[in-house]
């Protein structure tokens, strides 16, 4: 069991646990050749996989990890500095981001409609990043969205992440990720990229609601209302709820486009309530003719004075 003072690879000091999942605990350590703080991932098998298969799996999927973030160069997505490939797991040197998650943020209350659509955009921004290089993120949820001092926001944790021509880690069968935030298709074996759009907006709708619309007591009961059930309309989002309706489509087709999908948010952010304007409404309607015919009346023409006397 790792703990505070430990050097990993000869170089990493461990100084504070920041925080700890399925996959493993995030420390504060001290990068001792350049002098700087780190955030380091001490990925760790669940239990019941510590070797074998399993475990020869779980260190592909880090490895591929690393590999997917560094191919995503963004603001909005964490930065990974380093891997160390050691016994008895592997260990992820990443951008070390001051704050907290945006789940540590919900945990005080949900979000005003406005800041949750700036938030999404800024994830948005960094699930379009890894799409572009062929990388789905699989796993977006607000534990997974770390925010900055300035309150903007940093996706992180590709550890379940597809990437485009990869091979398949995940054993035939197997569903990874967080159930809640599922998209119907993956669970029915897809594996789009529209999915993280469904993720996104599972993600938005609990922002700005404080409750999951997929939830339930188990599971199985979770992953079945993903396929089934009407997804309740949100009562708090004002003018995020078309939006979040739109998103939340079991057809991934219906869903928008990022691009359509960015002009929304950004009009909810800013708190524009309007639709944003069609090619139709920016070009202005011919002008009528003037009264009179094409050219107009005809000039009138001075009357001359009456004669006197």
């Amino acid at each position: 069991m790792s703990a505070p003072g430990d050097v990993i690879d000869g170089r990493f000091e461990l100084i504070e646990k920041l925080g700890s999942g399925g996959m493993g605990t995030v420390w504060r350590a001290l990068d001792r050749v350049l002098h700087r703080d780190v955030a380091v991932k001490e990925v760790r098998p669940p239990v019941g996989y510590e070797e074998g298969e399993a475990s020869r799996q779980l260190r592909a999927r880090v490895l591929r990890e690393a590999r997917a973030q560094a191919r995503i160069n963004h603001p909005n997505v964490v930065t990974i500095h380093h891997i160390v490939d050691e016994d008895p797991h592997p260990w992820l040197v990443m951008e070390l981001l001051p704050g907290a998650s945006l789940q540590h943020r919900l945990d005080r209350g949900p979000l005003e409609p406005a800041e949750t659509a700036r938030i999404g955009r800024e994830v948005l921004a960094g699930l379009r990043a890894a799409h572009a290089a062929g990388i789905r993120h699989r796993d977006v949820k607000p534990a997974n969205v770390l925010l900055r001092a300035d309150g903007s926001a940093v996706l992180t944790d590709f550890g379940i992440a597809a990437i485009q021509d990869a091979p398949s880690l995940t054993p035939a069968g197997d569903i990874i990720g967080t159930p809640e935030y599922l998209a119907p298709e993956r669970i029915r074996g897809e594996d789009l990229p529209a999915s993280d759009l469904w993720s996104l907006g599972v993600m938005l709708y609990v922002c700005v609601e404080g409750v999951s619309p997929m939830r339930r007591a188990t599971s199985l009961a979770t992953l079945a209302a993903v396929l089934d059930a009407t997804v309740p309309p949100a009562q708090r989002a004002g003018a995020l709820g078309p939006v979040l309706a739109d998103l939340l489509v079991r057809d991934p087709a219906a869903r928008p486009t990022p691009e359509q999908l960015d002009a929304r948010l950004a009009a909810v952010a800013l708190g524009d309530t309007a639709p944003p304007p069609t090619l139709a409404d920016r070009v202005p309607p011919p002008s009528a003719p003037p009264a009179g015919g094409r050219f107009g009346p005809p000039p009138s023409l001075p009357r001359k004075p009456a004669p006197r006397g």
